[in-house]
């Protein structure tokens, strides 16, 4: 796959899966059921930390071998969540994201990345 593939396929998840401000989604996260997923590797979290409630399924497992029950066991029997998803910068969120619509999954957001989300937060 080259450079213009990846940028074509980078468009179509920015397309499907809304970028949420720092406000939007602190709002959605006071108001709704979420699950918030830390989509960096394991190195990345030992490194920097996660945030507040999130949980950490590497975009690289998400790949590698799918299984709805990475996200079901998070669900707490409530299939009526509102998925919100990050990384270091927002493109592997992005590319997960749409993975996810893609499996049936319906509200799922990008935080964008973890940086952006700590400095916010202050």
């Amino acid at each position: 796959m080259n450079e213009t593939d990846i940028q074509k396929l980078l468009k179509e998840a920015n397309d499907r899966v809304p970028r949420l401000s720092f406000e939007e989604a602190n709002n959605i996260i006071s108001t709704v059921n979420t699950l918030i997923i830390d989509v960096r590797e394991t190195s990345e979290i030992e490194a920097t930390g996660l945030i507040k409630n999130a949980v950490n399924i590497p975009k690289s497992i998400i790949d590698a071998n799918f299984d709805h029950s990475l996200i079901k066991n998070h669900l707490n029997d409530n299939e009526d969540i509102t998925i919100l998803v990050y990384c270091a910068v927002g493109i592997r969120s992005a590319f997960v994201g749409h993975f996810l619509l893609n499996q049936g999954y319906t509200n799922v957001f990008n935080l964008g990345g973890y940086a952006e989300w700590v400095e916010n937060n202050k």
